[in-house]
């Protein structure tokens, strides 16, 4: 397998696993958790951050056929904020449409706009599964410190950025090696 299509299957994968931990996190709020607010810290609730993020998957596959991405004229649907069972099913068929991408996708160039900009971009898909991975982390961020609040503790990693959980990683490692020199050079004395 070329390593071409290894980045495309792990950007995939990392996509299908990040929706996979919100499915997880869902699951095992309490009654009213999911729609509860918390102002004036947050203007929104754990369910307006998940609409949010599904919306955007919704108009990522949609648009994906059309060649041209603008995130701004995604659906909104508001009973994704009110309904986490509804919410954990349309994530389910999010993560089942990510079995359909085909490689050929990956060899399209599409186009990016937005209401901001006056001229759209050329993107990849690539780019924009990047994008999507990154922009669910940064929502899930904030639905870690809001779950916080309520007493629960979600994964340790929920909400956490793939770069940082590897820096983390690699720091426990060092830190673990340089422990393990120093007891080494301390029976090594004595």
């Amino acid at each position: 397998m070329s390593d071409l299509l290894l980045t495309n299957k792990a950007l995939l994968q990392t996509n299908v696993d990040a929706l996979k931990e919100g499915v997880e996190l869902i699951s095992v709020l309490e009654p009213g958790q999911y729609t509860k607010g918390f102002k004036p810290a947050f203007q929104s609730t754990i369910g307006a951050h998940f609409r949010h993020v599904i919306e955007h998957y919704r108009c990522f596959f949609k648009q994906m056929s059309e060649g041209v991405f603008c995130y701004d004229e995604r659906d909104r649907e508001q009973i994704l904020e009110c309904e986490a069972d509804y919410a954990i099913e349309s994530i389910n068929k999010i993560i089942n449409q990510f079995a359909d991408v085909l490689d050929i996708a990956f060899e399209q160039t599409y186009t990016l706009k937005d209401e901001q900009s006056p001229n759209p971009v050329e993107t990849n898909l690539q780019r924009e599964l990047l994008f999507m991975q990154s922009h669910t982390i940064h929502h899930y961020a904030m639905i870690a410190a809001m779950t916080r609040s309520f007493g629960n503790q979600p994964q340790e990693d929920f909400g956490v950025a793939i770069t940082t959980r590897t820096h983390q990683k690699c720091g426990e490692s060092t830190s673990a090696n340089t422990e393990t020199t120093a007891l080494e050079s301390k029976r090594a004395e004595a």
